[in-house]
């Protein structure tokens, strides 16, 4: 991360970076997991960074979060009624859950200093943890899935990147953990970082996936803000369902179109994958 002449940079590489015009720092923080920045960008609103990296914007998180909620509700065999999420802090995939219908849901965020910013400057995704029926913990999530008694139709890993904290996220133990914790005809969900830029992470996450559960399927979403604006992610189920064709769910990114297109994967993807 830099922060020069009020601007703030996320690093790809040695020779590129993404920037942003910044009105003002309005938070930093050094965590026991993380550093946590908030800034006040002149296009995109305020903007919440993690080690640097970019996490979610005013002007485009509506995309992230309908992505990593919607779509996987098409793949469940019933409709979902009990939901966990691993991360997402900021509540904005319990927002579009509830939205969806699903009103028991679990979060779970490692961070409570996550918690505690998003509250103070995106209160509008946090009110969703007053609401009855969604149930926030301050935990280790894979310590948790590990040792909870409960099963959920739906598990959704949204996380940083593979490194750190969130690295275990990605191992194949934790899919497992999942697996086994997900009812009957029940779905699996994780964001998988960049193809272009970050390919150890739909690599990990796909060939994780693939050993434990029967279907695995990468889809892709366009994201401003996101390392190259090419993100993914990536769902597992093991129930035969019927493909989807249309959604009773809209949103501001998220239709039919979207639903259909977003499995159509560019060559590059599917050989940094090995699919055909």
């Amino acid at each position: 991360m830099r922060l020069i002449e009020n601007w703030f940079s996320e690093r790809y590489s040695d020779n590129l970076q993404l920037s942003f015009r910044v009105k003002d720092q309005l938070m930093s923080v050094k965590t026991d997991y993380q550093r946590i920045d908030v800034f006040d960008t002149y296009d995109y609103g305020k903007l919440l960074a993690i080690d640097g990296t970019v996490q979610m914007c005013e002007y485009d998180e509506f995309v992230y979060h309908e992505m990593i909620t919607l779509v996987p509700l098409h793949f469940t065999r019933e409709q979902p009624k009990k939901a966990l999420i691993i991360g997402g802090g900021d509540g904005g995939v319990a927002g579009q859950l509830n939205k969806a219908g699903v009103n028991d849901i679990t979060n779970v965020e490692i961070d409570s200093q996550v918690v505690q910013v998003c509250e103070r400057f995106f209160p509008g995704l946090t009110s969703i943890f007053r609401k009855p029926g969604v149930k926030l913990l301050i935990k280790d999530g894979i310590k948790y899935l590990r040792e909870t008694r409960e099963k959920f139709d739906i598990i959704m890993v949204d996380s940083t990147d593979p490194e750190g904290p969130a690295e275990g996220l990605f191992s194949k133990k934790f899919y497992e953990d999942a697996r086994n914790k997900l009812n009957e005809g029940g779905v699996f969900v994780t964001q998988s970082g960049s193809p272009y830029y970050q390919p150890k992470a739909i690599k990990m996450a796909f060939e994780g996936l693939s050993s434990v559960f029967k279907h695995v399927r990468p889809y892709t979403a366009f994201i401003p803000t996101y390392p190259s604006g090419f993100w993914s992610f990536t769902i597992a189920y093991d129930s035969d369902v019927d493909e989807p064709e249309t959604t009773p769910f809209s949103g501001k990114y998220f239709n039919n179109d979207i639903l259909r297109g977003c499995f159509l994967l560019p060559q590059f993807v599917k050989d940094l994958i090995g699919v055909t």
